[in-house]
């Protein structure tokens, strides 16, 4: 999304951050000492622009829309229950108009009951733009039928689901913990082939775990059985914990989406506040300057690889791919309208008036009849 050089600023980017949290959360170097991180926390990264450095030019980005879920329904296996964290997201998120909500679901706490958040859903039409899942955090891998619900619940409601996904693939055993891998979460999605699910972290870990959900993304793809996403954040990361100016998964994973024309499959994401970005800074930078340098090496590199088509690949990932999954929804319109290019609105408007048109059809029959019955 380019505007025009305005004097060493190349040009201002949008972007939708598909990953943040609100809450608690225990600090990477002290576990029992939890750490706050409330709006005012999350408006640093909002209120003011990026300063992001993108192949040597100064350039100025900003965050359009941030995707937040709530800590606190996660944190020591939920601090509050889904739908104290959730209405507590709600009015976070009310006042300013970035801030969008994921429902935390916890359905190892409801036993699949989602009942409760389904009614949350309802009262606040339109307020949640998807569901959050953290598999690890419970302990709780996502093929158990106590998804299944949760997943129906978005279904309904057109909501995309966003996974935590980690496997460790240098256990040197046969008995790897795929408590959150991609293998079990697209098991899942392919039981809701109409449900977008997000493998958040993509797969998480190393080099080897990020191919691993590469794969997997991949197969569905070509396997048209499950719609998979991944978004791209603590991939391709430094041993100092800040972003890696070299990133050759997300170079892969772009090449192979390209070759099977779907680069709207990868989405941005930072999991700020988490990491440098507020639990454990690094390097004595900010959290805003660490994301700033997030943002950076992400451009550069896609810049560096993907010649004439790296400005379009860092508009769908940075904002269209976020805006197009969480927002304008276009998956979602059945296949024989979206043929047509008509939009849900469209498609309403067009049954009403049908509707009408056979309401009229109806009274002028009845008054050409009652007329013939008065001549008679």
């Amino acid at each position: 999304m380019k505007i025009g050089e305005v004097g060493n600023i190349s040009f201002k980017g949008a972007i939708i951050d598909s990953h943040m949290h609100s809450g608690h959360w225990s600090e990477e170097t002290n576990k029992s000492n939890l750490l706050n991180f409330d709006k005012a926390f999350l408006d640093q990264f909002v209120k003011s622009p990026l300063n992001v450095k993108v192949q040597g030019e100064m350039q100025q980005d900003n965050i359009e829309k941030i995707l937040i879920s709530n800590l606190d329904c996660f944190v020591d296996k939920g601090m509050l229950d889904e739908v104290k964290g959730n209405e507590e997201l709600l009015n976070i998120c009310k006042d300013n108009p970035k801030y969008f909500p994921l429902a935390a679901c916890q359905p190892s706490k409801t036993q699949g009951n989602s009942v409760l958040l389904n009614r949350l859903i309802q009262d606040h039409p339109g307020k949640f733009v998807g569901l959050k899942f953290h598999p690890r955090v419970f302990e709780f891998a996502p093929d158990r039928p106590e998804y299944f619900p949760y997943m129906q619940l978005a279904k309904r409601y057109k909501l995309p689901c966003v996974f935590h996904s980690d496997i460790n693939l240098n256990v040197p055993n046969e008995n790897i913990d795929k408590v959150s891998s991609p293998e079990l979460i697209y098991k899942l999605a392919k039981k809701y082939p109409d449900v977008p699910v997000v493998m958040a972290h993509m797969g998480a870990g190393d080099a080897k775990s990020h191919q691993n959900a590469i794969d997997i993304l991949l197969n569905s793809i070509d396997k048209n059985d499950a719609k998979l996403y991944v978004d791209i954040s603590w991939v391709d990361w430094g041993k100092d914990g800040l972003s890696s100016p070299e990133k050759p998964s997300l170079v892969n994973l772009i090449k192979e989406l390209d070759k099977r024309n779907a680069t709207d499959r990868v989405l941005f994401g930072t999991d700020v506040p988490l990491g440098c970005f507020g639990e454990s800074l690094k390097n004595n930078l900010s959290p805003k300057e660490a994301y700033e340098k997030t943002v950076s090496d992400v451009k550069t590199v896609i810049k560096e690889n993907f010649g004439a088509k790296a400005d379009e690949l860092i508009d769908k990932i940075f904002y269209k791919n976020a805006d197009e999954l969480f927002f304008k929804k276009e998956w979602s319109i059945p296949k024989n309208l979206a043929k047509n290019k008509t939009t849900i609105p469209q498609a309403i408007a067009m049954a009403a008036g049908a509707l009408l048109l056979l309401s009229g059809a109806s009274y002028l029959i009845k008054h050409i009849r009652n007329s013939n019955n008065s001549d008679k």
